[in-house]
This record gives structure tokens, sequence and C-alpha cells, in this order.
């Protein structure tokens, strides 16, 4: 597999910063531990951030592990590009 990186050097209110260091064309995965009471529960948390992500973008790919001895859920959301990821992460906050 080849990498390519594309420097795009951008100016805003007085600061340069390097965007592809900041968002990787690559980085399309969103990993999100989940703790809570229940494996049940967890998984209503995960079922709600999936449903968000799947309303906006439509090739969203998902994956949870539930993890007994630390009580939390491993969801991975994966996105068709970083764009995405980085929209929906966004959009958490």
């Amino acid at each position: 597999m080849e990498s390519k990186t594309q420097d795009l050097i951008t100016e805003c209110c007085g600061a340069y910063m390097d965007v592809g260091a900041v968002i990787s064309e690559e980085d399309t995965v969103l990993s999100l531990p989940i703790t809570a009471a229940s494996e049940a529960d967890a998984r209503a948390e995960f079922e709600k951030l999936e449903a968000a992500a799947k309303a906006r973008f439509a090739d969203v790919q998902t994956d949870a592990q539930w993890q007994q001895e630390t009580g939390t859920l491993q969801a991975r959301l994966v996105f068709s590009c970083a764009a995405e990821r980085l929209i929906f992460e966004m959009q958490l906050n």
C-alpha cells in the first residue's frame, strides 16, 4: 500500500496550521469505550450512537465487543471517509 502525504498549510485568525497533521485521509475509525453498569445498558447507549451515525451517513459500519472484566463496551464506528468521522465526532460534544 502506498501512502501519500499532501501538506496543506492554511491561515486562520493569524495562526498557521498543517491540515494534513490534523486530519488524515485514512482516519475513518471512531473508537468509543462505553462504560455502564451492565452490557445491556452499554449496548442501549451504543445503539443510540449507531442510529445517529447511520441516520447521518449511510455507509457507516459498526462493531461492539463487551469487555466483562472492565464493564466496558468497546464500540467502533467505521466511516467511509475521515471527514464523516470528524463531523460525527464533533456533533457528539
